[in-house]
């Protein structure tokens, strides 16, 4: 093959490729930083009626976040971490769940810490968020009316 040939055959694919070449050996885009681990603290406030059973929807509401992990409540009817779907735990949102059949003097009364929800969340805008108690009983299980609350866990 004389050297004409091959430099037209070299031209012709620079011609072709080298766009591509060029987009091969830029540097990759600057990501978001790391992002920052938080967590919130769930709440129920049972009054003076003995909590058994429990559902509670937490979610983002600007979808800044992603939920990492979910870990159990304080008292001993709620310290193992509550039913969830690690299905939706992967977006912004979940419903949590949880019961004991403890008899009602060993069940929680006031305000409870019954989970913790561990989030990732990256940038700089803040997360918000809203709870719904879906649904909540007696040892009995009759319905009740307790009141679900939230609190963002500070930074040590």
């Amino acid at each position: 093959m004389n050297f004409v040939l091959l430099r037209n055959i070299l031209l012709l694919l620079l011609l072709n490729f080298g766009p591509a070449v060029r987009l091969l050996a830029q540097q990759p885009a600057q990501e978001e930083g790391p992002g920052r681990f938080c967590a919130v603290d769930i709440f129920i406030d049972s009054g003076s009626t003995p909590l058994a059973a429990y559902q509670v929807h937490f979610a983002a509401t600007n979808g800044v976040v992603k939920i990492v992990g979910i870990e159990g409540g304080d008292h001993p009817a709620f310290r193992q971490p509550p039913y969830y779907d690690p299905k939706a735990m992967q977006h912004d949102h979940v419903i949590i769940a949880a019961f004991s059949t403890l008899s009602p003097a060993d069940l929680p009364t006031g305000k409870t810490r019954i989970a913790t929800i561990h989030y990732q969340t990256a940038g700089t805008q803040m997360p918000q968020f809203e709870i719904t108690l879906q649904t909540a009983g007696d040892s009995q299980g009759n319905r009740i009316s307790p009141v679900a609350s939230f609190e963002e866990k500070k930074s040590p």
